[in-house]
């Protein structure tokens, strides 16, 4: 069944994807590309990105130049925030509500009427600026907003907090001890690291990103991401009920049943169909490339996942 699923894949019967890579208990299960497509080409992930992101943070969490998720974003960047007045209330924002997208901001992306949507920031210079500029239309911390601004601020955190650029501190703390070379982030008008997609990856950088999640951080017999940090962003902390999931520190959580067997599952996603899946009952990581962007069918991998894959493994 499993070899059956690599088959189609490399043929291109599933509409857009362009490659997939399983793994359990460690073992390669396939390594599928469609034509054009290699273990060599950077994609654009898209909003996995944002994922990515998180880990980050965790490092800034673990080294203390973060002392907790509970520092408002304000106390990083003053200049950020200078045209605020002292009793705005936007200035209550904290690192963990732009986490797990409460941040309250007028800012929806899935709204295209939104004020804050990201198609409008892309269209100005400043995008910290733009996302600064938006009034709160929900309590902070209070309300799912899925928005890609805060996680572009978060970059602006990470590079004030750090001393270094984004992709020089990703690089460093994330992608050597990984093995992942060749990874390229997007920059923003202002020259700043877009934290919030755009990051092009291979196929198999990002599943060893999803084997990195399984082992709680480890790669070999070296802690790279502390497994508190593992545990806080695959927490539940907000329930989309509009979409039946729930949401960790940038990562999406599900949960359900096979054939009587209990999983859960912790994934990223970005548009297009590229994904990062890991179903910790089953030792499983799975990672998907895709080129339906903006389509419904950007979800086929998900299908492929919990229609094909996990029940030929449970059987």
């Amino acid at each position: 069944m499993i070899e059956t699923i690599a088959g189609k894949l490399s043929r291109g019967d599933y509409d857009g994807v362009t490659g997939g890579m399983v793994s359990v208990d460690g073992k390669l299960l396939f390594e599928a590309y469609v034509g054009g497509n290699d273990a060599d080409k950077r994609h654009d992930v898209r909003s996995a990105t944002k994922s990515i992101t998180s880990l980050l943070i965790g490092e800034l969490v673990e080294d203390g130049s973060l002392s907790s998720v509970n520092v408002k974003v304000s106390k990083i960047l003053p200049d950020e925030f200078a045209h605020m007045a002292n009793d705005d209330p936007r200035r209550g924002i904290r690192i963990e509500d732009i986490l797990t997208m409460r941040t309250g901001l007028a800012c929806n992306d899935w709204v295209p009427a939104s004020l804050g949507q990201e198609d409008k920031m892309y269209k100005t210079r400043d995008w910290a600026a733009f996302l600064l500029s938006q009034p709160l239309a929900h309590e902070i911390g209070e309300h799912f907003s899925y928005c890609t601004g805060g996680v572009v601020l978060l970059g602006r955190a990470i590079e004030k907090l750090s001393g270094m650029d984004v992709p020089s501190f990703a690089e460093e703390r994330l992608f050597r001890p990984l093995g992942i070379v060749g990874a390229k982030w997007e920059k923003t008008p202002t020259g700043h690291t877009d934290t919030g997609g755009h990051l092009r990856f291979s196929l198999p950088d990002l599943h060893k990103l999803g084997v990195l999640m399984l082992n709680m951080g480890r790669v070999g017999d070296t802690q790279v991401v502390t497994e508190d940090w593992i545990k806080a962003s695959t927490k539940e902390h907000t329930n989309i009920h509009e979409r039946h999931e729930r949401y960790g520190y940038l990562w999406w959580l599900n949960s359900g049943e096979v054939k009587g067997k209990a999983v859960s599952l912790i994934f990223a996603h970005g548009n297009g169909g590229n994904f990062i899946f890991i179903m910790p009952e089953l030792n499983l990581v799975a990672a998907f490339t895709g080129k339906n962007y903006g389509k419904p069918t950007q979800f086929i991998p998900m299908q492929i996942l919990t229609k094909e894959i996990v029940p030929a493994l449970i059987n």
